[in-house]
């Protein structure tokens, strides 16, 4: 396993040596049920951030440190002032970071870029339901729960406009 402490020291130090300013990061950890992203970045009301590093950058000896160090100033970037979004001041600060330290950070990475070739979320979820206009056939697929799945007779379709889903639970 790659030592986590290390990788966020040497980031911080990377971006603040070139004139960045990170937010104040109350906490990192090491998410170990993430799937499908590599790290998360939380505001709390107090202005102060939340940041959270999957465990498979960590574990996978495929995944360079340069990957981890990419997904970890990905994160730090995203602390700083009007940064949450990956528009504007965040996408200039990822650009900067990319051209002095030869990284490749951007808003989404893929197993492939992180060196891991076969990388495929585990426990990737199936499709549950299946919905299908009873009017002109267009079909919607869900993989969790979610306010449509549970109210579907509320919702019109987005092709025809008519309210008449059928629901099957694969």
């Amino acid at each position: 396993m790659k030592n986590f402490e290390k990788l966020i020291t040497e980031s911080m130090n990377e971006v603040t040596r070139i004139g960045i300013k990170p937010g104040v990061i109350r906490s990192w950890s090491i998410n170990k049920r993430a799937k499908t992203r590599w790290g998360l970045c939380k505001q709390n009301p107090d202005k102060t951030f939340e940041i959270q590093i999957a465990e498979k950058l960590l574990t996978d000896d495929r995944i360079s440190e340069q990957a981890c160090k990419e997904t970890i100033i990905h994160e730090i970037l995203h602390t700083c002032k009007g940064c949450m979004k990956h528009t504007g001041q965040w996408k200039y600060y990822a650009e900067v970071m990319n051209q002095v330290y030869g990284y490749h950070i951007k808003r989404v990475t893929t197993g492939t870029e992180k060196g891991v070739e076969d990388y495929k979320a585990s426990g990737s979820l199936a499709v549950k339901y299946v919905f299908t206009c009873g009017n002109c056939g267009a079909t919607i697929y869900r993989k969790r729960d979610s306010r449509f799945t549970k109210h579907y007779r509320h919702y019109g379709c987005a092709r025809c406009g008519a309210v008449a889903w059928q629901k099957e639970v694969v």
